[in-house]
């Protein structure tokens, strides 16, 4: 089905009410797209006589339904609604082409409301000048605090610095997610990446930017120091990359909790790699110059069974106590967990040496609070 643009509005009484999937047939849309511009109008129609906080115009199924002029004044409408609506705050869309004739109707109506703070724009075909007036509307926008943009290529480095340059010190914008956005591309993912200095999260999902892009992405953890999560999911990174990653970490100053590497091609030596920048239990300076923040994940962390496989939860368990512990006292248990050694038990009593002796009852006693907390926990841990 070829897009529509061409043809002329119909201006006829039926534009006040639902125009039938039949009439989407007769001027040449599939069954299944002519079902669904049926749909898109009920929803449409409902939130122009609701008071929704969020609008959820999403197609969950099929390829991307086209446009047609005739749907203007409908979205005219709808947008009309929402630029004076106080309580609406989250406008979602995906799988509906949104040309720019709807992106002009769209994007000042949205910039005309202060509340809108959440933004989701997935698989609506914007192209180039679609995106170069979305990353207009962000600049001049100023209570946006999330951003999601998928399947929309980033193929042009004059639109990838147009975007950077919205997003580099945006008042309010600290939340960007980026799916399969074309930053397979070494020079747009540095562009884009250059604009994220301010974000505290970012995703950057199924783009496959290969060792190249780890550099880069490592470089962006040492020096950004207000990011806090960072999605890298589906992105092909190897054990070789988590090289990188971990030697980004051991270097790194900024606040950064959380690294999801889930379904990439890292094996449980990767994991290692990544254990050990948060915990080095070959000296005591090295435990002391671990990460003592992040916690880096390359498994599904919602499925309880598959976490209790993991080695080393505790060290984990300890980098996540981000408010109750100082990194001093992280370094205080992590010094512990290397005493006691995997089974519970001393090893390498060497470590001793150079600790003053006032200090030997208080390390005792730690030692034999860890050991309790270990036993208590091992007899309460499921078998499965």
């Amino acid at each position: 089905m070829n897009q529509q643009n061409n043809q002329p509005v119909r201006r006829s009484r039926r534009l006040a009410t639902i125009i039938p999937a039949s009439h989407w047939v007769s001027i040449g849309y599939s069954e299944d797209d002519a079902q669904r511009m049926e749909l898109l109008q009920n929803d449409m129609k409902r939130y122009c006589d609701g008071d929704d906080a969020k609008i959820d115009l999403r197609r969950r199924s099929g390829a991307i339904l086209p446009h047609h002029d005739m749907m203007l004044p409908l979205w005219q409408k709808l947008f009309k609604s929402l630029s004076t609506r106080a309580t609406f705050e989250d406008f979602r869309i995906a799988a509906i082409s949104m040309p720019e004739s709807v992106l002009d109707i769209m994007l000042p109506s949205l910039q005309s409301t202060n509340n809108l703070t959440k933004m989701s724009i997935r698989n609506a075909n914007l192209g180039n000048e679609g995106l170069l007036r979305l990353a207009d509307f962000i600049k001049e926008n100023s209570s946006l605090e999330q951003l999601v943009l998928g399947y929309e290529t980033i193929n042009d480095l004059s639109v990838a610095a147009s975007f950077s340059d919205a997003l580099k010190n945006h008042a309010t914008l600290k939340n960007l997610m980026l799916n399969k956005c074309g930053l397979n591309n070494i020079s747009i993912l540095e562009e884009i990446l250059e604009g994220c200095r301010g974000m505290e999260g970012l995703g950057i999902v199924k783009d496959g930017f290969g060792s190249e892009g780890v550099a880069l992405i490592a470089d962006f953890i040492r020096s950004n120091e207000s990011i806090e999560t960072l999605l890298l999911t589906n992105n092909g990174i190897s054990d070789n990359d988590t090289l990188v990653l971990a030697s980004a970490l051991m270097q790194c100053s900024t606040n950064l909790i959380r690294l999801d590497l889930q379904n990439n091609n890292i094996t449980e030596e990767g994991e290692k790699v990544l254990l050990k920048a948060l915990y080095d239990p070959t000296s005591m300076d090295a435990i002391a110059e671990s990460n003592h923040t992040c916690k880096p994940y390359t498994y599904d962390t919602s499925k309880s069974s598959i976490v209790a496989k993991r080695s080393q939860t505790e060290v984990l368990r300890i980098n996540g106590k981000i408010t109750s512990m100082t990194n001093q006292q992280k370094i205080r248990k992590k010094v512990v967990l290397a005493l006691c050694g995997v089974d519970g038990e001393l090893f390498d009593l060497s470590h001793f040496n150079d600790l003053p002796l006032q200090l030997m009852p208080r390390v005792l006693e730690l030692i034999q609070e860890h050991s309790s907390s270990r036993k208590k926990r091992s007899t309460v841990r499921p078998t499965s």
